[in-house]
C-alpha cells in the first residue's frame, strides 16, 4: 500500500517542469519522500493497517495497593484479664507501685576464674629418695578432692652423712611451723570460748557463729597435728643412722583442703632433693580476673563488690557477690585492657579454674530510673520482657518493658508503665498462663 502511493506521487512530481515551484535539485528527493511517508501513514491508520496496540500499561496508571489489614491489635490494646476475688486469692496476686528512684549503675564484662596465687600449693621432697604409696592406701588421682592432712606420697630417703647434715635447717623450719600452729590453736580456742559465751549466756550472737568458731578450732587442731608429725619425721631421719638404707620414711600430706591439681611423681620413681611431688589447689574462695578496657577504668567503682554469674543468665540473676582484692598491676597492651581481681565464695565448687563467667561491675554514682521488683518480670518465647499492670480492680493487662539493669531485687527500666502505676509483683506467671490458656 505504501509502494502504490509512492508510485503515484512519483508520477505527479515527474510531470512538473524542472525548476518549477517546489523543485529543488539538491533536496527534491527529500521533499518528495517526506510527504509520501506522511500520506502513507495516514492512509494506513484509516485502513486499519496500524501496528498492534502495546500491552504496556500507561505510565499514569497506579500500581495495585497492598492488601487491606483489618483487626490489627496494638500492644496498648492487649487482652484484659478480669479475675474474681477468689482467683486472686488462689493465685496469690500481689501488686506494688512503679517507683522512680536512684539506683546504682553497672556494666557487664566477661571474667575468668583462676586459683588465687597463695592457694596453689606445691609440696616438694627435701632430700633424695624413692616415692611410694601411703601405707594401707593408694595415691589419689589428679583432680580428686583431698582433705587437709590426707597422705599423698611416702618417700624413702637415700641419705649420706653429708646429706643428713643438710636436714638441720629443715628441722628448724619444722619447729617454727609447730610453734606457729600452737599459737593459732590458742587464738582459735579463745575465739571459741567467746562465741560460746556470747551465744549461750549473753545471747548476742546467732548459733551459726558458734558453729563457725568450732570449725576454725578443729582446723587449727589438724594443722598443729600435721606440723608435729612432719617435725617428728624429719627429726627421726636426721638422727637415724640407718636412714641411708631406707629404714625411715617421710609421709607427704595435703597442706590444705582442695583439689589435687597435679602429680609430678609416680610410685617407684626416685626423686632428687627439691623435686615437686604434687600440687594442691584450694578452690574456696576463688578469684575472678576481669579484663577491663582502659577507657572504662575511671568510671568504674573498683572499691565496691561485683556480681558474678553465668554468661547466659540475665544481668543480676543468680549472682554471687565478689569482693575486690589487691593484686600486682597487670594488663594486656595489645587488647588495651587492665586486669581487676575479685574474690568470691565457692563452697559448692560452682566455679572452676579457667571457666568464663559474667561479671557485673558497679559504676561511680547513680541515676534515677523507673524500678519494679525483679519478680514482676515475665519473659516470652522471643526474649521480650513484660509486666502485668493492674488497670482496674481485679483487672490486669500485659505491658512491654525494656530493662536497663538488675540491681539486687529491683529491675531498672528504660521504658514501661508510668510511676505510680500498679504492677503484679507476685503471681505474674499465673496471669501469663491464664492469658494463653495454660490455666483454667
Amino acid at each position: 500500500m505504501i509502494a502504490n502511493q509512492w508510485q503515484a506521487h512519483r508520477g505527479t512530481a515527474a510531470a512538473g517542469p524542472r525548476g518549477g515551484a517546489g523543485w529543488d535539485p539538491a533536496r527534491g528527493l527529500r521533499r518528495a519522500v517526506v510527504p509520501a511517508l506522511g500520506l502513507a501513514l495516514a492512509l494506513g491508520l484509516e485502513s486499519g493497517c496500524q501496528p498492534a496496540a502495546s500491552k504496556t500499561a500507561p505510565a499514569s496508571a497506579k500500581p495495585a495497593g497492598p492488601s487491606k489489614v483489618t483487626g490489627g491489635v496494638k500492644e496498648s490494646d492487649l487482652a484484659k484479664l478480669e479475675l474474681t476475688e477468689q482467683a486472686e486469692q488462689r493465685d496469690g496476686i500481689l501488686t506494688v507501685e512503679v517507683k522512680r528512684q536512684r539506683v546504682p549503675r553497672a556494666v557487664s564484662y566477661p571474667g575468668d576464674v583462676m586459683v588465687p596465687p597463695d592457694r596453689l600449693l606445691s609440696v616438694a621432697s627435701p632430700f633424695l629418695g624413692t616415692v611410694e604409696a601411703p601405707p594401707g592406701g593408694s595415691v589419689p588421682r589428679a583432680g580428686t578432692q583431698v582433705q587437709q592432712g590426707q597422705p599423698i606420697f611416702v618417700v624413702k630417703p637415700i641419705l649420706s652423712p653429708e646429706a643428713r647434715a643438710t636436714l638441720a635447717p629443715l628441722l628448724k623450719e619444722a619447729d617454727g611451723q609447730v610453734k606457729a600452729a600452737q599459737e593459732q590453736l590458742k587464738i582459735m580456742q579463745t575465739a571459741l570460748d567467746r562465741a560460746e559465751n556470747a551465744v549461750h549466756k549473753e545471747k548476742l550472737l546467732p548459733e551459726a557463729a558458734l558453729i563457725d568458731a568450732k570449725a576454725n578450732y578443729e582446723v587449727a587442731q589438724t594443722t598443729l597435728r600435721n606440723a608435729e608429725e612432719r617435725r617428728n619425721e624429719i627429726r627421726s631421719i636426721a638422727g637415724d643412722p640407718n636412714a641411708g638404707s631406707g629404714m625411715t620414711t617421710l609421709t607427704f600430706r595435703a597442706p590444705v583442703k582442695g583439689v589435687l591439681q597435679a602429680l609430678q611423681a609416680q610410685v617407684g620413681q626416685p626423686v632428687p632433693a627439691g623435686a615437686v611431688l604434687f600440687t594442691v589447689a584450694e578452690l574456696d574462695p576463688i578469684w575472678i580476673k576481669v579484663p577491663v578496657y582502659v577507657g572504662d577504668l575511671e568510671r568504674l567503682a573498683t572499691d565496691k563488690p561485683a556480681g558474678i554469674g553465668s554468661l547466659a543468665a540475665p544481668p543480676g540473676v543468680d549472682v554471687k557477690l565478689a569482693q575486690p582484692v589487691p593484686a600486682p598491676p597487670a594488663g594486656d597492651p595489645v587488647a588495651m585492657t587492665v586486669f581487676l581481681y575479685y574474690e568470691v565464695e565457692n563452697r559448692d565448687h560452682a566455679f572452676r579454674p579457667g571457666q568464663r563467667v559474667g561479671v557485673t561491675l558497679p559504676l561511680r554514682g547513680d541515676e534515677t530510673s523507673l524500678v519494679v521488683p525483679r519478680s514482676a518480670l515475665i519473659r516470652d518465647a522471643l526474649g521480650g520482657t513484660w509486666v502485668y499492670e493492674n488497670i482496674a480492680p481485679q483487672t490486669y493487662t500485659r505491658r512491654r518493658v525494656f530493662v536497663d539493669r538488675v540491681v539486687g531485687d529491683l529491675a531498672a527500666l528504660i521504658s514501661g508503665p508510668k510511676a505510680g502505676a500498679k504492677v503484679v509483683s507476685q503471681g505474674a506467671a499465673e496471669l501469663y498462663g491464664a492469658e494463653f490458656g495454660g490455666q483454667k
